[in-house]
């Protein structure tokens, strides 16, 4: 029993039943062709090999936090990010790309059925079309139907691997139009027309709250760490030397580098979140803004605290 096999046995006595069951349809919309147990298992390998990478440079480099403290901290935030953050965000950048071309493959859909062509035959001319993942879709819908499977099942299973609530609702209402004897062509024209209306209001509501984001965006990226930063490696200069038998005028003790560090990750991580709330209607929608937000505050933060001991070579 190899290596990979024990962990994906153990991710699957530990790890909830639910969890994994929703990180296989989360994989299942992307291109990473593992099961959620050997996914897991994977991250944790690589959250393990970065650990020991840190270890080994904090031999050579000076950290702004202890080797002790910065490894635990960067797995803690490291490996929930690979494991929940990762396949979400594909998922979803997918599951845009599936939305986006959707309304113009349902049109086109409808116009062959109208010219008398079945619907076997639309779905292959939408699969043979140039729209990318949802091709390939409906190329594997086609196959399904193919192997006995029934139209709506196939319809049904392709908005579930799709891992978006509007495609979701969309081919639900084609699988309710079909079942209720409508004409698939109209249903097909309806659907598209209601697609293109969600996506004019999510286009609206994006324009309506750029104003928002963008101040987010400069308060969490560069204004704050930026100005924590100066006023940090400004307090840390040591003042004066032996003047007239005065002591020298030491600065901020290095702790306060450290809470200084720390405020600017937790704004950053409280400004992603208020962008998911802003710009999607979802806290949960702004972890990936987070993760982000505190890399780059952080490089900034430092980078100004840089700037300052290149200025005063003195500084602490």
């Amino acid at each position: 029993m190899g290596l990979m096999a024990k962990l994906s046995a153990g991710v699957k006595r530990v790890f909830p039943e639910k969890f994994l069951r929703d990180l296989d349809r989360r994989l299942e919309s992307t291109k990473i062709a593992l099961a959620a147990e050997e996914y897991v298992s994977t991250a944790i390998l690589v959250t393990i090999v970065l650990c020991a990478v840190l270890s080994v440079l904090g031999l050579f480099i000076h950290y702004p936090l202890p080797v002790p403290v910065l490894v635990p901290l960067v797995a803690a935030v490291f490996f929930p990010a690979l494991i929940v953050w990762v396949p979400k965000y594909l998922a979803g950048k997918r599951a845009e790309e599936l939305e986006r071309v959707l309304p113009d493959a349902l049109r086109q859909m409808a116009g062959t059925l109208r010219a008398g062509v079945s619907v076997d035959a639309a779905l292959e001319d939408i699969a043979k079309s140039n729209y990318g993942e949802l091709s390939r879709e409906f190329e594997r819908a086609v196959a399904e139907v193919k192997r006995g499977r029934t139209l709506e099942n196939a319809l049904l299973a392709m908005a579930r691997r799709s891992y978006s609530p509007l495609y979701w609702r969309a081919f639900n209402l084609i699988v309710e139009g079909i079942e209720r004897g409508a004409s698939l062509a109209n249903v097909l024209e309806a659907v598209a027309n209601d697609v293109k209306e969600v996506h004019a209001i999510q286009r609206e509501r994006k324009s309506l709250t750029t104003q928002q984001v963008m101040f987010l965006y400069a308060v969490s990226l560069f204004a704050c760490p930026f100005i924590v930063g100066l006023v940090i490696g400004v307090g840390g200069i040591q003042i004066g030397g032996e003047v007239a038998g005065a002591a020298a005028t030491r600065g901020l003790p290095p702790e306060m580098g450290t809470i200084g560090m720390l405020y600017v990750a937790i704004q950053a991580f409280i400004c992603g979140l208020a962008v998911g709330v802003i710009r999607y209607g979802k806290m949960s929608k702004g972890i990936g803004h987070s993760i982000g937000f505190m890399i780059a505050s952080l490089v900034v933060f430092n980078l100004a605290k840089m700037i300052i001991a290149g200025m005063a070579p003195g500084g602490v």
